[in-house]
């Protein structure tokens, strides 16, 4: 029964648990307001220690897996990351599931087992009821993780503008991709040929509610340097306050916001994690009232500063964001989210009044010298019944806002697709069927307040006026690894509707320009964590990606071909001993 129809012999309804553009974005922005200010009044008070997990942890493919086969019921995975500590929680809600269910499940019973096992410390914490009772205690190494990235062919990069205008003028998109066929990598820096990386990462809590993580990279060719981009680099590093289910917090993390697995329309890791402050709940709960009946929620908001770009562009607006996730029914998921940036040099035009109203995303027109563009977009989810293989449906959308404020259905961006996680009755073969459609100008403002971090695209890695459909089929081997192959498809069109480019034409190119075409596979090969006897125990992971791309009209290249492979090696250790504690 654990997995028929997300068992609705369960009281879902019980209380278990602790904008669009334009002008309707000051409405969109004061109901998210409420509802997070309804959902701080319904939480007990209490702290624990908040650390993130790393968006490439396998905790989340794990956890990902037992989603699937239906025996979590309050992951709402459409933000990311998660604490350890809620990852523990899910652990014990699949160990509850699965015994409920009264049948055997040797996947389902050797991901929740190595999931204890990765989150021994907080699983303890939650069921000896000492959550919120921690001594000050440090983990000086959390994880060590060893890439190799061979890397071949050209890379895509973007220039939807002009090379140089006087300030003011229209800019669009300056972005390149980090590693052809790895997106989604936090913008690691490499180059042609081989690679290495070496990741880790660590944390400490003190006074029972203040914790500071950080995870940092060597990155690139031990060999050669790379122009521009460097060896060293902080990909997690904050510090977090918290105080009953809420967390505040200043730093770098990394985010993924919305449905979508090869990539997100909002907000992902493609760049490099986005410095800002944060405030968001570690734990799903109820609304109070009536709302209790909107099911589990989530919620995240955040406010931060783009990077910095030389002249004539404007540098460093700001850029804030909202999202809230619910689950009201064990068939359905759905959620909002908004975005605004605006401000940086040249574009700074505007009272102390004037910076509220865009930190909320009015006005809905553009201003010379104060411009601001806001994106919406929602998702919904439909998880199907047992024998349609636990079946889930996901489509996600982004509108953004248009030129004259008024038109804000002009700009759509679509993604979604279907999962089938029990495509064999054992569970053990899944399929994903996905595509996403990204609007001429996803992302891309013609003043220069294009949706770019550190000259990376922030959200889905494929850029404007551009598609992409994949199909991929899993088989777990002997309950330890995970094969994936991907068949992808993608286009990408030169043509771009912003009404400035009809007066900037794009004139850089050394080339008139072409629609692009590619084509091609990846091969993804995951083992689950097991504990390594020779290493005293410690758990260690691996991951293999093959990957290889033929492209037409690369960077809109007319007439050309290219060839594009990639070869990723990756391994990870976490050594097994608790943190230090002292009271």
């Amino acid at each position: 029964m654990a997995s028929a129809d997300r068992r609705q012999a369960r009281t879902w309804l019980a209380p278990q648990f602790g904008k669009a553009p334009g002008a309707l974005t000051l409405v969109g922005a004061a109901i998210v307001l409420w509802l997070c200010w309804l959902h701080m009044l319904e939480s007990a008070y209490g702290s624990t220690y908040a650390v993130y997990i790393p968006l490439d942890s396998s905790i989340y493919q794990e956890l990902d897996e037992l989603n699937g086969l239906g025996y979590l019921d309050s992951y709402l995975d459409e933000i990311k990351p998660i604490t350890r500590v809620e990852a523990a929680r899910l652990t014990i809600e699949a160990q509850r599931n699965l015994d409920e269910s009264g049948k055997p499940d040797p996947l389902a019973s050797v991901l929740i087992r190595t999931l204890r096992l990765q989150l021994k410390e907080e699983i303890g914490w939650l069921e000896n009821n000492d959550e919120d009772k921690q001594p000050s205690m440090i983990h000086p190494l959390e994880r060590v993780e060893a890439q190799y990235i061979y890397s071949a062919g050209w890379r895509r990069y973007w220039q939807t503008g002009p090379a140089t205008l006087e300030p003011n003028g229209p800019i669009g998109i300056n972005a390149f991709e980090g590693t052809p066929l790895l997106p989604n990598n936090d913008g690691l820096p490499t180059g042609a040929g081989s690679n290495e990386i070496v990741r880790a990462s660590g944390w400490a809590g003190f006074g029972g509610f203040l914790t500071g993580y950080a995870e940092g990279a060597v990155a690139g060719p031990f060999t050669r340097a790379l122009a521009n981009q460097n060896r060293l680099n902080l990909l997690d590093g904050e510090i977090v306050a918290s105080l009953g289910n809420f967390a505040l917090s200043f730093g770098q993390e990394e985010a993924w916001w919305s449905v979508g697995h090869f990539g997100t329309l909002p907000l992902s890791d493609n760049a490099p994690p986005l410095t800002a402050i944060r405030f968001q709940d570690i734990h799903p709960s109820r609304l109070p009232w009536i709302f209790r009946y909107l099911g589990p929620m989530r919620f995240q908001v955040f406010f931060g500063q783009l990077s910095y770009q030389p002249q004539p562009y404007v540098s460093r607006p700001w850029f804030d964001g909202e999202i809230l996730a619910f689950k009201p029914l064990p068939y359905l998921e759905f959620g909002v989210y908004h975005q605004v940036d605006f401000g940086g040099r040249y574009n700074n035009n505007y009272s102390t009044y004037g910076f509220f109203e865009r930190l909320i995303g009015l006005p809905g027109i553009h201003v010379p010298g104060a411009n601001s563009h806001s994106r919406a977009g929602l998702w919904v989810k439909v998880y199907l019944p047992s024998w349609l293989g636990n079946a889930q449906l996901y489509q996600g959308t982004l509108a953004e806002d248009k030129l004259l404020g008024f038109l804000p259905f002009v700009r759509m961006s679509y993604e979604g697709g279907i999962y089938i996680p029990r495509l064999t009755p054992d569970g053990l073969t899944d399929l994903r069927l996905e595509y996403a459609i990204l609007g001429p100008v996803y992302s891309d403002y013609a003043d220069g307040l294009s949706l770019v971090y550190q000259n990376m695209l922030i959200g889905y890695p494929l850029g404007p006026n551009a598609s992409e459909i994949d199909f991929q089929v899993g088989r777990w081997i002997n309950y330890t690894y995970k094969v994936n192959v991907d068949l992808f498809y993608t286009t990408q069109a030169p043509g771009y509707s912003d009404l400035g480019h009809l007066f900037y034409p794009i004139e850089f190119y050394p080339y008139g320009l072409a629609h692009e075409y590619s084509g091609g596979f990846a091969i993804d090969i995951w083992r689950i964590a097991q504990p390594i006897k020779q290493l005293a125990d410690s758990l260690g992971t691996l991951r293999v990606r093959a990957a290889f791309e033929y492209a037409r009209n690369l960077n809109y290249a007319p007439n050309t071909t290219s060839l594009r492979g990639l070869l990723l090696v990756s391994g990870s250790l976490r050594p097994a001993y608790d943190s230090f504690a002292w009271r």
